[in-house]
């Protein structure tokens, strides 16, 4: 069972260092996994451990969030920019 165990556990690790993971909920789901194998027989440290992934995947979220706001302000910039462009240009430069 030990083996068992410790085996899940070295998948789990290289399964999630492998590649930069964008997916906050697969990071969780990740993240409660392997609590419960580091953790198994400890329910309180499970708990622990649970929620420090639940604060990581909040702190995931908010960054998807901030960085996604910011990119959409970035191309709202540059539409605002092009229709001023197109309302105060010179008519004749168009033709």
């Amino acid at each position: 069972m030990k083996t068992l165990l410790l085996s899940l556990s070295l998948l789990l690790a290289a399964l999630t260092s492998l590649q930069a993971r964008a997916n906050c909920a697969m990071d969780q789901t990740l993240c409660d996994a392997q609590c419960s194998i580091e953790h198994f027989g400890d329910k309180a440290a499970r708990l622990g451990c649970e929620s420090r992934c639940a604060a990581e995947r909040a702190a995931c979220s908010t960054k998807a969030g901030a960085e996604k706001a910011v990119e959409l302000g970035k191309k709202a910039l540059r539409d605002t920019g092009a229709f001023i462009e197109g309302f105060t240009g010179d008519k004749d430069k168009q033709e």
